[in-house]
């Protein structure tokens, strides 16, 4: 009789850390197709629940999913509209952006100005509204198959099937932090608009988009977003209206990130802060600004995965953290 042979622990380890470069490698191959696909998903995923509650307000199924598909394309139709048309004014008033040279730092003012508007593609924006179509119609169509997609895993995979639970977790676990940050973006953006509507700030509505959409970027993304319209106050008020706009900046950013958001996550999966440092460049070297975008969804993904197997399961703890039961230990000792 033949003993079962089994894998030591230790190679178990090593083949799914592989598995995991593996598919990293892959990603970074077909990045460019692949972006903008998990940016529909995403949506998509983030638009369901609203058909579900639509659902449960008495709504039939068909009537839901018309309300839900209308509703995203007259708001996705609306929201480019508004960034076409931003985009193609600040595109013509491009070359009359000037700072004062003779002011305090004007020269390099200047020249990070005119860095920053030689590096957006403003002359390209035919692309920019071939993706967005692009990306609407398959969060449309996306929309429309999520239901069928779920009664499809339950009868492949069983209902009680742990894999199609830990999908399910997964995806809840994408809605509860996408609408936290959405409501958490929606009141820093709000905040920023209403700067720059006082201050008077060309272009304010686009400068309040760009908030909104970066602040999905932890730590840099709200910071760059802050850049344009600080320069253009330093145009048109000079570096006290530039410093002025900067302090408000910053008391709206610490109400949203350091009292909003902490409160409405909760005690739920916490990411370690260097984990989510690391991870922007990870995702970011992996699929450009768009795996930025997405680089904590994606972290949790990997984390939940880690977590699965007990042989990297200690990796998924080093990833997380629950900062309060931690900082009661380090104290202890």
């Amino acid at each position: 009789m033949t003993e079962e042979y089994k894998i030591p622990p230790f190679l178990n380890q090593i083949v799914i850390i592989a598995v995991i470069i593996i598919a990293f490698i892959g990603m970074k191959y077909v990045a460019p197709i692949l972006g903008p696909v998990l940016i529909s998903v995403f949506i998509a995923i983030l638009i369901y629940p609203f058909l579900m509650w639509l659902k449960k307000k008495g709504f039939s199924y068909n009537i839901s999913i018309l309300i839900t598909i209308v509703t995203t394309f007259v708001l996705g139709v609306g929201l480019l509209a508004i960034l076409v048309d931003s985009l193609s004014q600040l595109a013509a008033a491009a070359p009359n952006i000037k700072i004062n040279p003779d002011s305090f730092l004007g020269t390099y003012a200047n020249q990070i100005t005119q860095f920053l508007l030689s590096n957006i593609p403003l002359e390209n924006i035919a692309g920019f509204i071939e993706i967005s179509f692009f990306l609407l119609f398959a969060v449309i169509f996306l929309i429309y198959e999520l239901p069928y997609v779920k009664s499809r895993l339950v009868k492949g995979f069983g209902k009680d099937s742990p894999t199609l639970k830990h999908t399910f977790d997964l995806v809840g676990d994408f809605i509860e932090y996408f609408v936290i940050r959405i409501k958490v973006n929606l009141f820093a953006a709000v905040g920023f608009l209403s700067i720059y509507l006082l201050f008077d700030i060309n272009f304010a509505v686009l400068w309040g988009i760009l908030a909104f959409v970066l602040g999905f970027i932890p730590y840099i993304g709200i910071m760059l977003a802050a850049i344009p319209p600080i320069l253009l106050a330093w145009a048109k008020y000079g570096i006290w209206g530039a410093l002025g706009i900067t302090v408000l900046f910053v008391i709206i950013n610490t109400i949203a990130e350091s009292y909003i958001f902490p409160k409405l996550t909760g005690k739920g999966l916490q990411i370690s802060v260097y984990i989510v440092f690391i991870s922007l460049f990870i995702w970011g070297w992996l699929m450009g600004l768009i795996g930025m975008f997405l680089a904590v969804p994606l972290t949790i993904v990997v984390i939940k995965y880690l977590d699965n197997f007990k042989e990297t399961r200690w990796l998924a703890l080093l990833m997380t953290t629950d900062d309060e039961k931690e900082k009661e230990k380090v104290e202890k000792e």
